[in-house]
């Protein structure tokens, strides 16, 4: 038996062979994962809320009888209470699962509290924490709160209030509220701009973080700074203590590649100090992935605005885009102009909620059956809770992110990519990602226009992009030139684990990108809207001399997804209804079909000092069959057109022809006699021996006659296929024509300042509904749009 119950704060708890000493029972139990997170709160509960063992006990049944339910932990308010049986205060629910909290699965806890009049649920895992305040009544409210309230808070009637009044969109505002002071601290004492304040920022939030993820379940304070400092012989201004911790913090997250080997902190000790004493009360290991993801998310839209604004897209946009593309389980998703992230981690939490209610409704269907068979059975309450209980588990186990091959790893680690093509919105969607519970191990600092690594042509089923405007990508912009756009060559054996990760696609692609860069072909040139004329054949056609942005990454956005696959773009208005850009709405239309158009107010993007009236885009890329399709009816007009212009193309021809002489017709037997020896691929000299012969015959004034008529005769080919081209497009129009749903919205969930909430009009669920309910029956949704208007 130990001499007491906990040892030193780097190995509280009592372990010995495969067991653990258990303080409220007196006793040696087996160390299973779950009595080690009970007997980790516990100690946490003694430690640092300041509650003593003889007011705490655990496997409490609630009656007499082994047919009562027991809880894993209560709190009452003394050691008499707890020995009377009485006013008990808090409740606790353990598992050992890795998923986050479902208080669904937490009944049995629930249930324990209400009987014994408790007002604090704690639902507790090995990774997460949710505590509820109950309130009485049948069946009483349940409202989460953010903190566990400690010894000194339940003897304290305001400290107590305090507690219950930190609820989830409190905490979350202030915590917010706290990282906007700590900016404008940064900005004020050390004159930093927003973009430096925001890194800086952004590290000290890391080196908490990674302290505060050891497992240990403390907060990072001062006072362990102080304790760094006395351990490792510190002494002057802090600044060593700084890079110690910082250097720490680069080592933790050195696969995430969030910072380089020389990054710096760039803060005073004493700047630091005080950051690190306003962000303690919260403890980011054990603050729910919805409070400071939301809150670093808002963070984030207040501070990247103006220059910033563009890496920033408004959450209200995000949430439409994602949930009108509906992405599933199993979808890949991609942003190669990635920014802070905002579609990514949308996209990501939508997946994950979708898997988590699909395993919520595989519970509630077990425990249905498991409690018709308890009945038929006549089983007792404890064998029915035990069985319950292993299922939950079970169906946990596939949401584990630390399992292999679980349903939530497999999103994380295999189903989000983003790039982008700077340093500081790349690291910042990364940091992003982590704030809102993971999913960053695929985004990459990059040129979104160039393949890197899991992202290249074909592979996703969704994209989602806010595309940068107003600039250009000129052809002096070349593969491998630049950091971003470098292309790093590979071991044989990276190449045969990328051809094992990604498939044998990857290899002919990487292959690609490679020569590219070895030639520094310019970047247009890898696109057919790069290349003169469209679409024509790489190393055939001239390079143009630039292009707008967005109008590339239109086409890297459909080129990235698979046949079928889905794209939600931002695009400026002019590439809609500009004459000037109908060539790549024709480039579009042949190769994915419109879903959607939804046009956003001015406002929207004004906090980003945009200037340019956009609407959300949203396409679905040619099915292979639809491909075919398209190709097979173009080519049937066009037979059609051959035929019933057949004059006007045979009168061309003989136009062209007859000018090649000069107007001269006497002389178009030599013409024919030429043309044959080039057909038949006649000998050089015979071939310049005809030439000469047919110029000498023209003469000077036949030969400058010939130039001006050919000039003539293709004007008027030109005009010709330009024609054709018009014809041909109005027929396939008139054939390929299918319905398409437009919206226009006044309001769309942000004001021109930039500020989002629920306080603010927003049209665009409205939109969302109606655009579903189109989706689902078009013909249907069309009558009823005619009738309203009628």
């Amino acid at each position: 038996m130990p001499t007491s119950p906990y040892g030193d704060d780097q190995q509280p708890l009592h372990v010995d062979s495969g067991y653990v000493w258990a303080p409220l029972r007196d006793a040696w139990l087996l160390l299973t994962p779950e009595e080690e997170v009970r007997q980790q709160f516990i100690y946490r509960l003694v430690v640092q809320y300041g509650f003593q063992l003889d007011q705490m006990a655990q496997e409490r049944r609630t009656q007499r009888g082994r047919s009562s339910s027991r809880a894993d932990l209560v709190v009452a308010r003394d050691a008499q209470a707890l020995k009377d049986n009485r006013d008990y205060l808090m409740v606790a629910e353990v598992k050992s699962d890795n998923v986050s909290i479902d208080v669904r699965d937490y009944a049995q806890g629930e249930s324990y509290a209400r009987a014994v009049n408790a007002e604090f649920l704690v639902c507790l895992n090995n990774r997460d924490q949710a505590v509820f305040r109950l309130t009485p009544g049948a069946p009483g409210d349940r409202i989460q709160i953010t903190r566990i309230p400690s010894a000194a808070d339940l003897s304290d009637p305001a400290r107590l209030e305090s507690v219950r009044r930190a609820t989830k969109a409190f905490t979350r505002d202030e915590f917010q509220r706290l990282l906007h002071d700590c900016h404008s601290i940064l900005r004020d004492n050390h004159k930093m701009d927003p973009g430096a304040a925001f890194d800086e920022i952004s590290k000290i939030l890391f080196i908490k973080m990674a302290y505060e993820r050891t497992g240990k379940s403390e907060v990072f304070t001062t006072e362990k700074i102080r304790k760094v400092k006395q351990a490792n012989l510190i002494e002057g201004d802090g600044s060593e203590v700084l890079e110690q911790l910082f250097s720490v913090t680069k080592g933790k997250f050195a696969a995430d590649d969030l910072f380089s080997d020389d990054d710096r902190i760039k803060v005073s000790y004493p700047t630091f100090e005080r950051i690190v004493r306003m962000l303690e009360r919260f403890n980011l290991s054990r603050t729910g992935d919805d409070i400071k993801g939301l809150a670093f998310e808002r963070f984030l839209g207040a501070t990247f605005r103006g220059e910033l604004g563009q890496f920033f897209t408004p959450r209200p946009i995000v949430d439409f885009m994602v949930e009108m593309l509906n992405p599933r389980e199993g979808q890949r998703v991609c942003d190669p102009a990635c920014g802070t992230g905002g579609f990514l981690i949308k996209a990501f939490e939508y997946i994950r909620n979708g898997i988590e209610a699909d395993a919520a409704r595989e519970k509630a269907d077990a425990k249905s059956s498991l409690l018709l068979e308890a009945k038929k059975n006549n089983w007792s309450t404890e064998k029915l809770e035990t069985e319950i209980d292993a299922n939950i588990s079970a169906v946990n186990a596939r949401l584990d992110e630390t399992v292999e091959n679980s349903r939530i790893r497999a999103v994380s680690g295999d189903s989000i990519f983003g790039v982008d093509a700077e340093m500081r919105a790349a690291r910042t969607a990364k940091m992003n990602m982590i704030m809102h519970g993971d999913g960053h191990a695929g985004i990459y600092y990059h040129d979104g226009l160039l393949d890197i690594d899991a992202i290249f042509p074909q592979r996703f089923d969704i994209v989602l992009s806010n595309p940068p405007f107003g600039a250009t990508v000129g052809r002096d912009q070349l593969v491998g030139t630049t950091e971003q756009t470098t292309v790093a060559p590979m071991t044989a054996t990276q190449v045969r684990k990328n051809i094992e990760t990604y498939g044998e696609e990857w290899h002919g692609y990487y292959r690609a990108m490679l020569e590219a860069a070895r030639l520094q072909r310019p970047i247009l040139e890898l696109f057919d809207v790069g290349r003169n004329p469209v679409g024509s054949p790489m190393g055939q056609g001239s390079v143009r001399p630039a292009r707008a942005t967005e109008e590339v990454f239109v086409e890297r956005c459909i080129s990235l997804l698979k046949p079928g696959g889905k794209l939600g773009i931002v695009l400026p208005d002019g590439i809609l209804n500009n004459p000037t850009t109908a060539w790549l709405r024709n480039y579009v239309e042949s190769r994915a079909k419109l879903l959607a158009v939804v046009s956003i107010p001015h406002e929207v993007f004004r906090s980003a000092n945009a200037t340019v009236k956009t609407s959300l885009v949203f396409l679905r890329k040619f099915s292979d069959d639809e491909a075919r399709g398209w190709e097979e009816l173009t080519n049937s007009i066009a037979n059609e057109l051959k035929s019933e212009f057949k004059d006007e193309i045979l009168q061309g021809e003989n136009d062209f022809r007859l000018a090649e002489v000069g107007g001269n017709e006497a002389l178009l037997p030599l013409l024919d006699e030429l043309k044959k020896l080039e057909k038949d691929k006649a000998s050089s000299v015979a071939r310049l021996k005809a030439a000469r012969k047919l110029s000498e015959a023209m003469g000077p004034s036949g030969r400058a006659s010939s130039r001006k008529l050919i000039r003539m005769a293709r004007a008027k080919e030109d005009a010709l296929q330009a024609k054709l081209e018009r014809e041909l497009q109005e027929r396939r129009k008139a054939r390929w024509n299918y319905p398409v749903f437009m919206a226009e919205v006044s309001s769309a969930g942000i004001t021109g300042s930039g500020d989002t909430g629920t306080h603010v009009p927003n049209e665009l669920p409205e939109v969302l509904q109606a655009f579903r309910d189109f989706d689902e029956n078009k013909a249907r949704f069309i009558e009823t749009q005619e009738v309203a208007l009628f």
